[in-house]
C-alpha cells in the first residue's frame, strides 16, 4: 500500500499541528503555607516616621502589707516596667516581563494569570519573614544536632513555654520533614496522645499549612522554616500568641506615584503596576509590598532544632 493518510504525515505537512494548549491551567507542587495569621497586626499609621513604635505593658505585682494600722511611710515606689518594640517596614518587590507574542498566541498565561501569581505572593513573604526570627529565639529545645524530631522534644517546647507562664493554646510551625520524623516518632509511643489531623473545616480556617492538633497544640508545616548549624538542622519553632507581630505598611500611599494609566491594582497590601519596554515589544508587572515582621516578646517562642 502506498500514499495512506497518516497523523504523522499530516503532522509533518502541516495537516495537522502536534499539540493543542488546553486552556485548563494546573497549578504546580508548591507550599502555599501563610502564616500571617499567627502573629499579632499593628495596625499602620502614616504619621511622618517609617517606624511604629509600640508598648509592652508593665507586669502587674502582688501588693505589700502594710506595717502599721497608721502609717503608710514605708510603702516604696513600685517600678512600673515597660517595654517596647520597633516595626520599620521595607520595601520588598517581584516582577514579570511579558513579551507582546504571549496575548497574540492566545495562551493561558496572560497579564490577569500573573497578577494572581504576584497576590499570592504576598502571604508567602510573610512567611518567610517569620519563619527567619525562629533561629534568634533564645530558649531552643531539640533531640540534638543531626537527629530527627521525636515526641520528648516537643513536650521539652511544651513544658518550657508553660514553665515561663506563656498561654496557650500554642502554635508550633516545623519544615515538613520535622512533621514527618515528629509522627514517626509518634506512632512508636505506647499510650501516646493522638494526632488529630486537620479536617477541611480546620484547612479552610487556618490554611493550607494547618496539619492538626496534638496535645493541644496547633501544628503547622512550611518549607520557609530555615536550616540552621551549617545546614545540618532545621529551625522550628512553637510560640504562644504575642510572640511575633507585623506590619503592612499600606501600599495604595506609593500608588500616588505613579502614573494612573501604569497602575494595575493598589489596594491596602500591595501596589502592582506596569511599565512598557517599546524596543523590546515587553510588558513588565511589578509588585511591591511594605512589610515589618519582629519578634514581640521572646520568652514567649522556643526553637525547635532537629535533624534536616
Amino acid at each position: 500500500m502506498a500514499n495512506e493518510v497518516t497523523a504523522a504525515a499530516l503532522i509533518a505537512e502541516g495537516g495537522l499541528v502536534s499539540e493543542i494548549l488546553s486552556d485548563l491551567i494546573l497549578e504546580q507542587l508548591y507550599d502555599p503555607t501563610d502564616l500571617t495569621s499567627l502573629m499579632i497586626r499593628v495596625p499602620w499609621n502614616a504619621g511622618g516616621s517609617d517606624t511604629i513604635r509600640s508598648t509592652l505593658d508593665a507586669i502587674p505585682g502582688a501588693y505589700s502589707a502594710r506595717t502599721s494600722e497608721t502609717d503608710g511611710s514605708n510603702i516604696a515606689n513600685a517600678a512600673y516596667d515597660t517595654g517596647k518594640f520597633d516595626l520599620v517596614p521595607a520595601g520588598y518587590s517581584r516582577k514579570y516581563q511579558l513579551t507582546d507574542l504571549l496575548p497574540i498566541s492566545g495562551g493561558p498565561i496572560q497579564v490577569e494569570r500573573v497578577a494572581a501569581n504576584l497576590v499570592a505572593g504576598v502571604g508567602l513573604t510573610m512567611t518567610d519573614l517569620l519563619c527567619a526570627l525562629f533561629p534568634a529565639l533564645s530558649q531552643d529545645v531539640g533531640p540534638g544536632s543531626g537527629v530527627d524530631l521525636d515526641v520528648s522534644s516537643i513536650y521539652d517546647a511544651q513544658f518550657q513555654l508553660n514553665s515561663q507562664s506563656v498561654t496557650g493554646p500554642y502554635a508550633c510551625v516545623l519544615h515538613p520533614q520535622q512533621i514527618n520524623d515528629f509522627q514517626n516518632s509518634l506512632r512508636a509511643e505506647a499510650g501516646a496522645i493522638q494526632f488529630q489531623a486537620a479536617t477541611a473545616e480546620m484547612l479552610a480556617a487556618r490554611g493550607p499549612g494547618f496539619r492538626g492538633t496534638w496535645n493541644g497544640i496547633q501544628f503547622f508545616q512550611s518549607d520557609s522554616v530555615t536550616k540552621v548549624n551549617t545546614n545540618a538542622d532545621y529551625a522550628g519553632a512553637m510560640f504562644g500568641a504575642g510572640a511575633f507581630g507585623y506590619t503592612l505598611a499600606d501600599a495604595r500611599l506609593a500608588a500616588g506615584h505613579i502614573p494612573p494609566g501604569l497602575l494595575y491594582l493598589a489596594n491596602e497590601a500591595l501596589v502592582i503596576e506596569m511599565a512598557r519596554d517599546q524596543t523590546n515589544f515587553m510588558t513588565s508587572l511589578i509588585a511591591s509590598i511594605f512589610p515589618a515582621v519582629v519578634e514581640i516578646e521572646d520568652l514567649r517562642g522556643v526553637e525547635i532544632i532537629s535533624d534536616v
